[in-house]
């Protein structure tokens, strides 16, 4: 019995799996077919806009606080008792241009001043009296000249007669130590002429060194008096009225409201986008220094102050290339001044520019014609086209960079071409489309591409 059993269920096994191949067999063949040629035909839904040539203007961000143009550090000049100090000189308080803030006791300035001018018209008094004796001295010359002469037409005539026997010999010696005697008077007076050149140069050193010290204690005198050279906001104040300073003390910080700047650091490829932006081959031409880049590139710089009001805004201008890039950051900066911000106060809106706000500057290069497109429609350096009879071309381009929500073609795209900006997984190229325009991504475009919008 058991021997039977076993053998039925050793014929039941190949059976039942031959029955079972048999059912699956017959169920692929009363399955339908996929129909491939109706799942092509099924068109998908996508977004597009229309390549366009637009007037573009390349952009960069930067970040940076804001720093006056001119910072004085005020420090006393000469020693002396401090006798005023401006009530309003205190931190944080505005002064105007000229305002006399401290004033140091003047005193001993007045004595030294009289004194060094009093030496002054001492010497000049010596030279007038130089200048009259040298005439008096040529005069005498003259008549102990006139005096040699006739002496010796004497002593000739003298020794004629002495010669002939009228006069006595000593008679002739005396005429002749006379006449010696004129003879050194007039070589002593030669003399003294000739030594009264060094004798004026002399007086003048004199003169010229009483005079520097009059001007050197005028000098004093006027450092005496501290006045603002510019209107200045007023930072930390070291002075106060009664106090002795010594030359060199520091008095006061003051910056100059007329003028601040902000060092504004970006990556350099931001940087290198505004020249980019150039018209073709414009940006060849940018070279020189770096004064000459700035000028060639013409930037508009607009300042905005960071978690302010969107009316804080200000126009500035860039004035210099930092001289570096920034080793922790690997930025470069570019130095901005905004001229007059105190004159542009809105309460409430937009406050002066103060040291220490932080701010961010925007670039614009001037408006070249460039093809552009959103950079969300670009897929590992290729774009979507929807072709004319409705199916998906997958296309290279060739990009010239890349700014913000934009990129800038530099070719493989055609003015009028359909660009979608519809994300498609997966793309196969000949799939069947169902284009939509999509106008309002156009005018976002026109706005960013322009300047407008916000710049991320």
């Amino acid at each position: 019995m058991m021997l039977r059993s076993l053998l039925q269920r050793r014929l039941s096994l190949p059976v039942i799996v031959v029955t079972a191949v048999l059912v699956v067999v017959a169920l692929l063949k009363l399955t339908p077919g996929v129909d491939h040629d109706a799942q092509n035909t099924v068109a998908r839904t996508v977004e597009f806009i229309e390549a366009r040539t637009l007037p573009y203007k390349s952009r960069a961000l930067g970040y940076g606080t804001v720093t006056p143009t001119t910072v004085l550090e005020a420090n006393t000049e000469v020693a002396g008792k401090v006798i005023f100090v401006h009530p309003q000189l205190k931190q944080g308080a505005t002064l105007p241009q000229g305002t006399l803030v401290v004033s140091i006791d003047r005193t001993h300035y007045d004595l030294a001043l009289a004194q060094a001018s009093a030496d002054l018209a001492s010497h000049r008094a010596s030279l007038e009296e130089l200048a009259v004796e040298q005439g008096n001295t040529e005069v005498s010359l003259q008549i102990s000249q006139r005096r040699l002469g006739l002496g010796e037409q004497e002593l000739q005539r003298i020794k004629r007669l002495a010669q002939q026997g009228s006069v006595s010999q000593s008679d002739a010696d005396r005429e002749e130590q006379s006449l010696l005697n004129l003879r050194q008077e007039v070589q002593n007076l030669n003399s003294q002429l000739a030594l009264f050149p060094t004798r004026r140069q002399v007086i003048e050193a004199q003169i010229a060194r009483a005079r520097a010290q009059v001007e050197e204690q005028q000098r004093n005198l006027a450092r005496t008096d501290i006045a603002l050279p510019f209107t200045a906001r007023i930072g930390a104040v070291h002075v106060e009225a009664g106090e002795f300073v010594a030359s060199g003390t520091a008095l006061f910080r003051a910056a100059d409201i007329s003028q601040v700047e902000i060092k504004a650091q970006m990556p350099l490829l931001h940087a290198r986008a505004l020249v980019l932006g150039l018209a073709p081959g414009a940006a060849a031409e940018v070279r020189g220094t770096p004064p000459d880049i700035l000028e060639h590139l013409q930037l508009d710089v607009t300042v905005r102050l960071v978690g302010a009001p969107q009316s804080a805004v200000w126009e500035g201008r860039a004035v210099r290339i930092g001289e570096a890039l920034d080793a922790d950051s690997r930025t470069i900066a570019i130095v901005v001044a905004v001229d007059n911000s105190y004159e542009k106060i809105v309460p409430g809106q937009r406050p002066p520019l103060l040291e220490g706000m932080y701010t961010e500057v925007e670039l614009q290069a001037p408006a070249q014609p460039r093809q552009v497109i959103p950079r969300r429609a670009i897929h590992a350096g290729r774009v979507y086209i929807a072709r004319a009879d409705d199916t998906l071309e997958i296309r290279p381009i060739a990009v010239a960079f890349l700014q913000g929500e934009l990129a800038v073609v530099e070719a493989g795209v055609e003015d009028g071409e359909r660009v979608i900006v519809t994300d498609l997984v997966p793309a196969v190229a000949g799939v069947k489309l169902n284009p939509r325009h999509r106008p309002a991504t156009e005018r976002e475009i026109d706005l960013l591409a322009a300047g407008g919008g916000v710049f991320k």
